[in-house]
């Protein structure tokens, strides 16, 4: 199944959808391939502890007798236990309602759906069956609420911006974890503003009967980036590196306070871009630090990075490996990874595209290649390109379901003009479609306004594979 979703700049979606037939291809070799769903072996998982005879009793739904509520009238349902969370809310979940015949499998989903609020640690449900139907009655076990968040000490950033930030609300389970973790955000946007010397200390939550959150924030200063110098660097000059960057200075100090905020998490993440650029170009060894020296007021600093560019590592080898439909001989000539040249990321990349564009145009729409590089002595390196060739696919008919009278079918089918029924799928095909209904003027284009068009393939339910 090929299919096609746009959503029209006037907000309408549309769907194009191609039913397809399997074709299979294993080279010269004339032999049914099918595909089959894998699973697990049918061993249990191993239980940590026996459950009780009250679960057991409630999982094997109860007693012999009590079967006859099936289909019973439900004359009340009724909460108990609950103290944070309204009456209203829980019956909300539910579908099991007064009135409404009892039906095991729905209680058992709203039972569920009750547990996926995460507001409760326990239900548990007890039934009083009468001759005029059943009465359903649930005790709750609730989990801490929040009754308040408070922010403390915060004179950088308003409370509003803390509290979105943290993802803490009133009303939200109070959890130790979640508490934890909006400590680590917060951290996370003061040192994003600069503020690396950023302390915040929860003082009230994590103890069981409490139920305000309160945290206490000591900021410190804006540290600010007053230099930036790279040392160790030979094949590559200080102004390319810092290009690498995302990192400033002040720029000599023509601007000691525009754009130079310096922040512990971006200064890491040019560390590792830095380190990346390196080993992209066959700097496998190539390792990157950098140290921060404060001036004496502790606003501005002076960062260093310090570079070990290692050996440049040649390529010793270049292979294909799981071709059926070509011989590894047939494609190695157009490849850009050459035997004793330096290792270039980019050439690995290029080369992983042309195999699958090779074998994509062969209706191989579901082709994967992927390069291993495989270390070697002497500072070099065997390059295998692993091929899984998959099915060849033809289409076999083209359906277009429209939501609206803005748009003719086609109009839609105009960007996937190649596309026919009988022939088989080429990928680059499939590819240029979805970047012609994108560029579209018709479609939406907007992220923020809904589903951008897109290509997607699958194969149908009832496919049968044909030999070629």
């Amino acid at each position: 199944m090929v299919s096609c979703c746009c959503r029209l700049s006037r907000s309408f979606l549309w769907i194009l959808s191609l039913a397809i037939s399997g074709w299979v291809t294993s080279g010269w070799n004339d032999q049914h391939i099918f595909a089959q769903m894998g699973g697990s072996d049918g061993a249990a998982a191993p239980a940590f502890e026996d459950p009780s005879f009250r679960e057991k009793l409630y999982e094997a739904g109860g007693f012999a007798e009590r079967e006859g509520r099936q289909g019973a009238v439900i004359l009340s349902v009724t909460i108990e236990g609950n103290q944070s969370v309204s009456e209203n809310f829980i019956l909300s979940q539910m579908q099991s309602r007064e009135d409404r015949a009892f039906d095991k499998e729905t209680f058992n989903r709203d039972i569920s759906a009750l547990y996926r609020t995460n507001l409760f640690r326990k239900v548990d449900p007890y039934f009083v069956s009468t001759a005029e139907g059943v009465h359903i009655r649930l005790i709750i076990s609730e989990k801490p609420i929040i009754r308040s968040v408070e922010f403390l000490g915060n004179e950088a950033l308003e409370e509003g911006a803390l509290k979105k930030h943290a993802g803490l609300a009133k009303g939200d389970p109070l959890d130790p974890i979640a508490l934890n973790s909006a400590k680590s955000r917060l951290i996370e946007l003061y040192q994003d503003k600069g503020m690396n010397q950023i302390d915040i200390q929860i003082r009230k939550g994590l103890k069981p009967y409490e139920r305000d959150v309160e945290f206490l924030i000591n900021e410190g200063p804006v540290e600010r980036i007053h230099s930036i110098r790279i040392i160790g660097n030979e094949s590559f000059s200080e102004d390319l590196l810092k290009a690498r960057i995302s990192s400033r200075d002040s720029r000599w100090g023509v601007t000691p306070y525009f754009g130079n905020k310096a922040s512990d998490l971006k200064l890491e993440q040019d560390r590792e871009q830095l380190m990346g650029y390196y080993r992209s170009l066959g700097y496998f060894d190539a390792r990157v630090d950098y140290h921060k020296a404060y001036n004496r007021g502790g606003q501005f600093i002076d960062v260093t990075f310090v570079v070990y560019e290692g050996n440049r590592y040649k390529i010793n080898s270049v292979s294909i490996a799981g071709m059926q439909r070509y011989q590894p001989s047939d494609l190695k000539p157009y490849l850009l990874a050459k035997a004793d040249e330096p290792f270039l990321q980019t050439n690995k990349l290029k080369d992983e595209r042309l195999l699958t564009d090779v074998f994509g145009a062969q209706g191989h729409i579901f082709c994967d290649v992927e390069g291993e590089v495989i270390y070697q002595p002497d500072h070099r390196v065997d390059i295998v390109y692993h091929v899984q060739e998959g099915d060849v696919y033809r289409a076999s008919d083209i359906r277009v379901h429209i939501d609206g009278d803005f748009t003719k079918r086609h109009v839609v089918l105009q960007p996937l003009r190649n596309l026919r029924p009988g022939e088989i799928i080429d990928k680059r095909e499939l590819e240029n479609g979805e970047r012609r209904l994108k560029f579209s003027t018709i479609f939406n284009t907007d992220p923020t306004r809904g589903e951008l068009p897109r290509v997607t393939v699958s194969q149908q339910e009832d496919q049968e594979f044909v030999r070629k």
